[in-house]
């Protein structure tokens, strides 16, 4: 028969038969085309069959369920339960040599392996001590590595036994799910088109050919942990601000995220001399927003994102003297912007000058309020009494 079901006859189901039509339960081995059909992926239970050291040459491997594919195709899936710990222990190390030492789930049926024995163990599989100690091969039978165990010379129960919560236990055996679940694991490619996988954290389905991100089928918004974008026009969230990918690089959404800066020198014991005929940079100690706390000084704001901003900006001027000129200007990275400077005559009282505009800054750049005038001796800033100095910033657009 090659059309096999399970509970349809009313006599003559075999063991065979059972295992072989469970399988459609269990998700497809898929590794290689001879795989794909008939062959279930093997694994643990994710949880299950963890070791534990509970003396210094013993260890117990915990109750747990796995999933055990025969090494002969026609035989089927075996699915095997540990319903209670089960105690290995470990021979005392070679005197010479270190060894590595084999723990691993089996099943033996001897009808397929001829071994004389019918049934699932959890097995220690001895190592040979060498130089370079090497895992020894697995035993009879149909089996899943669970774990090896470095056996150093000389170690034994008293001379301090094995530290199990070491590099000296490493774990070997990988998860398994149902059919349709999502797997817990990385490294190994899908077993049919829309199979998911949990990987550090991402969502990946498998197309046919390679694991793709879950963001791109269905446009989600990536984490920010996305260095580069699947396709252009995904977007990710990065640390609160979106980005949208242009093909080559993540840009800043317009209108998505802004940053806002203002600091202020707007009380009267905070004005600042000025001397005559220099651009003097201003300090502004009060700071009303800074989004991405650029402002690291009294007068220096660093640009956290390259684009286009609004700058605005003005030095307000005391009535120390009515003569010569007044002016406001922004530096960026120490050099004065000429569409950012502005120059008016004084007068009969204070003189507020400035304004603003769009310019293009980059990241890391610095943005400064520099004042002048050009009386014949040091004047004043103006703070309180409703004037202030001021330098704001706006991002627009990368």
């Amino acid at each position: 028969m090659t059309v096999r079901a399970a509970w349809l006859q009313t006599t003559g189901q075999t063991r065979e038969d059972t295992r072989l039509t469970l399988a459609a339960l269990l998700t497809p081995s898929g590794q290689s085309a001879e795989e794909a059909q008939l062959r279930s992926r093997p694994g643990v239970v994710p949880g299950g069959l963890v070791l534990t050291g509970s003396s210094p040459m013993q260890c117990t491997i915990g109750a747990g369920r796995a999933i055990v594919q025969g090494k002969d195709t026609a035989q089927g899936a075996y699915l095997v339960a540990v319903t209670s710990p089960e105690l290995l222990t470990i021979a005392d190390g070679d005197p010479m040599y270190d060894r590595i030492d084999l723990i691993e789930l089996a099943v033996l049926d001897d009808a397929y392996d001829r071994t004389g024995v019918t049934e699932a163990v959890v097995r220690l599989v001895k190592g040979v001590p060498a130089a370079s100690p090497v895992a020894p091969a697995t035993g009879p039978g149909s089996t899943i590595p669970l774990y090896t165990v470095l056996v150093p010379k000389g170690i034994s129960a008293g001379a301090g036994g094995i530290q199990w919560n070491t590099s000296a236990v490493t774990t070997l055996h990988w998860p398994v799910v149902a059919l349709g679940g999502i797997l817990p694991a990385s490294g190994f490619k899908g077993a049919y088109v829309g199979q998911y996988r949990d990987t550090a954290g991402l969502l990946q389905r498998w197309d046919g050919t390679t694991w793709v991100s879950y963001p791109k089928p269905v446009g989600g918004i990536a984490p920010s942990t996305t260095t580069n974008g699947a396709y252009t026009g995904q977007y990710r969230d990065n640390g609160g601000g979106l980005q949208r990918w242009n093909g080559s690089s993540w840009q800043y959404v317009e209108g998505a995220s802004t940053v806002l800066f203002s600091a202020t020198q707007w009380l009267t014991t905070q004005a600042q001399s000025v001397a005559p005929n220099t651009w003097t940079v201003l300090n502004l100690p009060t700071v009303e927003v800074d989004e991405a706390t650029g402002w690291t000084t009294n007068n220096t704001y660093t640009v956290p994102r390259t684009g286009w901003w609004r700058v605005s900006a003005h030095a307000t001027w005391a009535n120390d003297a009515q003569t010569g000129m007044r002016g406001a200007r922004v530096m960026v990275a120490g050099v004065g912007q000429g569409r950012l400077t502005w120059l008016t005559p004084a007068g009969n009282g204070a003189i507020s000058v400035g304004g603003s505009s769009l310019i293009r800054l980059v990241a890391g750049e610095t943005l400064q309020l520099a004042g002048f005038q050009s009386h014949t001796a040091a004047i004043k800033t103006l703070g309180g009494s409703g004037y202030a100095c001021t330098l704001s910033a706006e991002w627009i657009k990368s």
